[in-house]
């Protein structure tokens, strides 16, 4: 931790109060990152950079004014605390957004940071190998187009002037790869991608045998017929695939009247086989949460359980507004205002064995298009470009690629067809679920 960057805080904070702030929290994030790319065998991008501002939210008479600095001169700082005051001239009074002191709860956080002696020769080599090494799989490998590797350093702080203060340190390394397969006059392309505490963390060995396997076999894909499919989503897609209606768990949503289950809260809205839960310290995950944006303690949630909508994700003002308790999942950049967000999304086992899952015939899909273009979150309904795998029996039949997926969320979580008993991770190591099996979604096919 920079003490200096302390105590420039506290100096803001100290700053906006005499200057009339009734409260005030701030955030500061610095980091440094390092990342190079390769192409064709030689260093397309190489940079080093650094990042580091320093933001401000005051409530004055209740209106909320935010401002942010990314010089951190004190006659700056001292500008960026005036500002943010005049700025709350120009907003409603808000009566639900206020800076509280909370329960200051005694969490005990493993330092999940790694001392890496990697040099930077190290990582050139690692990135032309994995270059070198999608290229040598197949002949018709014809180009990697993504692929290199980064190294991150972030701090983030946070201090309110009610007496919280929250320090967090991340240090990891990310790499990618991917491929580009030609025969005859069809093209494919996947990407993949790895995160690790060191660089002998990172799965390298997965990020070229995934993008190769699934490139050449999409050269041979095809669409299946026109009908309805029984569909498994990878743990990728499958995360990908809850994210785009995420707005169904969020506090703002329900506040602005733009979440469907508002008024849901205690109802049946899923099959009883399914339970959702969010986990900030979640064995497995690569990132631990242990204060939100707010300074506020965040604990295990559950959103859905055995089917039933039991809570939504809140923040402070979502809370007072519903007469609840925030969840701990405040969330604010420096250059931001409050909003919501998730940390480690956990659906829970269920009790049908992976063999019995995967029965029968049913589409495996491996990559989306257009999800999130194509998702209403209000609605429920989706229509979205799909690629993966027709399968029977837990093997792979043919490859199936030109197909659009159409249903819609919240009457497909009700019919769930089965949930496995074996739990597996996305790449970014923050979603975990077993196999879902949903049942007869349409496809829209040859």
């Amino acid at each position: 931790m920079n003490l200096e960057i302390k105590q420039g805080m506290e100096m803001v904070l100290n700053h906006a109060l005499k200057q009339g702030a009734d409260a005030c929290d701030i955030i500061v994030n610095t980091g440094e990152t390092f990342s190079l790319s390769v192409h064709k065998s030689e260093i397309e991008k190489y940079q080093v950079s650094g990042s580091k501002i320093l933001g401000i939210r005051v409530i004055k008479k209740g209106r909320v004014g935010i401002s942010y600095s990314e010089s951190f001169s004190a006659e700056e700082l001292k500008k960026c605390a005036e500002n943010a005051i005049s700025n709350s001239d120009f907003s409603d009074v808000n009566e639900f957004e206020v800076i509280e002191k909370h329960e200051d709860k005694k969490i005990s956080r493993p330092n999940f940071n790694k001392i890496d002696n990697s040099l930077v020769d190290d990582k050139i080599k690692l990135a032309l190998f994995l270059e070198s090494d999608v290229l040598a799989k197949d002949k018709r490998i014809q180009s990697v187009p993504y692929n290199g590797i980064s190294e991150i350093d972030s701090h983030y702080y946070y201090l309110n002037s009610v007496g919280k203060f929250h320090y967090n340190n991340e240090k990891y390394f990310s790499c990618y790869t991917s491929a580009m397969a030609k025969e005859n006059s069809k093209n494919t392309l996947f990407y993949r991608s790895t995160k690790g505490r060191t660089l002998k963390e990172l799965d390298v060995k997965a990020c070229i045998d995934e993008s190769v396997t699934h490139a050449l076999n999409l050269l041979t894909a095809n669409p299946v017929p026109t009908g309805s499919y029984d569909v498994v989503f990878s743990c990728d897609m499958l995360a990908e695939f809850f994210s785009a209606f995420s707005p169904i768990f969020s506090g703002k949503s329900a506040m602005d009247k733009s979440n469907p289950f508002v008024d849901r809260v205690g109802e049946k809205i899923a099959t009883s086989e399914l339970t959702i839960k969010d986990s900030p310290r979640y064995d497995g995950a690569f990132f631990y949460y242990d204060y939100d944006s707010e300074g506020t303690g965040i604990s295990d949630l559950t959103l859905v359980e055995n089917g039933i909508l039991k809570s939504f994700y809140h923040n402070s003002v979502t809370a007072r507004y519903f007469k609840t308790k925030s969840t701990g999942h405040a969330s604010r950049s420096p250059k931001s205002a409050l909003g919501i967000s998730g940390t480690n999304q956990v659906i829970s086992l269920g009790t049908v064995a992976e063999a019995d899952v995967l029965k029968g015939r049913y589409l495996e899909i491996h990559n989306l298009d257009g999800l999130h273009s194509g998702s209403n979150s209000i609605s429920g309904d989706f229509s979205f470009g799909a690629s993966g795998y027709l399968c029977e029996n837990g093997k792979r039949l043919s490859s199936v690629n030109g197909i659009t997926v159409a249903g819609n969320f919240f009457q497909v979580i009700k019919d769930i067809k089965a949930i496995g008993n074996k739990s597996y991770s996305n790449s970014d190591m923050d979603f975990f679920a077993p196999i879902v099996r949903f049942s007869s979604l349409k496809i829209a096919g040859s």
